[in-house]
């Protein structure tokens, strides 16, 4: 169901026009294979999260891991555009919007980042960095909406209202667990130090009465 913009310029007759494309079984099958992708895209970002765990670990140098995860990025990517467009003129960047877009991209996309992913995976681990990475769809959906004056649909909003309390549960969770976490450490911790106190007491015993 769309939402209408008042700054947008879309009639009545478009917006039906475009209800009845989306209907069409070309659309559906497109659907389909877009969720399908998305499903896998969130299981290859998620699992990005927990490799780059174990990676800053073994090697905490996190410029030159982002810089090597880009340039094998890069080929990877190059290799599949010649597959599927063999056209060497689509690569050739001809206005300033396109080089400002591929430089923004590899600047801070691709660069500043993917730095400040991986230090807040390994200050605060996967689960609370991923947590928030929903809100780069509810950032985009209001730009869409306030700045390109795009038509929003009402799923839009419902999904970036459940993505706003799932992740609010989330943190909610995390604190608790936090504050369980330190209570038990705090038990375990007074609990040896009785067992050292009593040892010690049997020790000074043993040795008072021979």
């Amino acid at each position: 169901m769309p939402l209408t913009n008042s700054h947008s310029e879309a009639t009545t007759t478009d917006i039906l026009n475009h209800a009845d494309t989306m209907i069409s079984g070309k659309k559906r099958q497109s659907w389909v294979v877009g969720s399908i992708l998305s499903l896998a895209g969130c299981f290859s970002w998620s699992s990005w999260f927990l490799m780059q765990t174990k990676i800053s670990k073994n090697y905490p140098c996190q410029y030159s891991s982002t810089a090597i995860m880009s340039i094998s990025g890069a080929i990877q990517s190059a290799v599949l555009s010649l597959i599927i467009k063999r056209n060497f003129a689509m690569w050739i960047l001809k206005t300033k919007l396109e080089i400002i877009g591929v430089l923004y991209a590899g600047i801070i996309g691709s660069g500043l980042c993917y730095v400040g992913m991986s230090w807040c995976v390994k200050q605060r681990g996967p689960v609370f960095t991923s947590a928030f990475t929903p809100f780069t769809q509810i950032f985009a959906a209001a730009f869409d909406f306030f700045i390109l004056h795009e038509q929003i649909y009402l799923g839009s909003v419902l999904g970036s209202i459940l993505v706003m309390l799932g992740l609010y549960i989330l943190l909610w969770g995390k604190s608790n667990e936090a504050v369980n976490c330190g209570k038990k450490q705090a038990q375990l911790a007074k609990e040896e130090e009785n067992r050292d106190t009593e040892a010690q007491i049997s020790v000074i015993n043993s040795k008072s009465n021979p």
